[in-house]
């Protein structure tokens, strides 16, 4: 009787270790496995899963997922660091009901002539959108939009001024006036306005290509730089 009441104690042991430990080991590698998939790349991705209580992860569930890496790249972004919490995790579906997260120190590489600094993208939103919200600071508005107008129309320009709430004006002999827009497509542009080139649409940058964010919205601040929200083109669980 004695080692029947010991057996059935060690499996309750055993069941509840599995329960508490290694379900969600196993969910937090899925999930790694799934991030990868996504596009993440970085030597020290931890991704840390868990739920209240924790058999809800036998149905694949987990009430939090935390998803961190340092020095990483994710569609050809370079990221400083990268930090996002996501709720309600669907574990085979990849769906989250929320996000909420922030990559600071973000490079996009090649945009046009030269790489492209943003301070951080804050990530929010969740289910069937998650909205990315990003800074260009000021001088690399300037520099962005020079470019593309030299590659546009093979003239740099010798001044750029932006002004509230999308408008620019640029000297290419003469003071030319234009207004940034985001496209159907989620491109940056910039729509002439008059000039010589007036009614040409120049992109700047490519929904989904240069970012991996198909934009919605452009806001130039008082301090002349660049706000852009988007969607993610990609989902962050693969």
């Amino acid at each position: 009787m004695r080692g029947c009441l010991f057996v059935l104690v060690l499996a309750s042991l055993v069941a509840a270790f599995v329960v508490v430990v290694g379900l969600p080991a196993a969910a937090a590698g899925a999930l790694t496995a799934g991030v990868a998939a996504a596009g993440l790349k970085a030597a020290d991705t931890t991704v840390t899963v868990s739920s209240d209580p924790p058999t809800d992860l036998i149905g694949l569930h987990a009430d939090r997922v935390r998803v961190r890496a340092t020095h990483a790249t994710f569609r050809g972004l370079e990221i400083g660091a990268l930090d996002v919490t996501l709720q309600g995790v669907a574990i085979v579906d990849r769906t989250a009901r929320s996000v909420d997260g922030r990559l600071p120190d973000v490079v996009v590489p090649n945009v046009g002539a030269r790489p492209l600094t943003l301070g951080s993208i804050a990530l929010s939103g969740g289910g069937d959108a998650v909205v990315a919200t990003t800074t260009i600071p000021a001088g690399e508005a300037v520099a962005l939009i020079a470019d593309g107008l030299e590659a546009k129309l093979g003239i740099r320009p010798t001044s750029v001024v932006l002004a509230s709430p999308d408008r620019l004006t640029v000297r290419l002999g003469v003071a030319v006036s234009g207004r940034l827009a985001v496209t159907a497509t989620g491109d940056l542009v910039v729509r002439v306005l008059d000039g010589p080139a007036a009614g040409d649409e120049i992109v700047l940058l490519r929904g989904g290509e240069d970012l991996p964010v198909r934009l919605t919205s452009v806001t130039v601040t008082g301090a002349g730089d660049l706000r852009l929200a988007g969607e993610l083109a990609i989902g962050l669980l693969g």
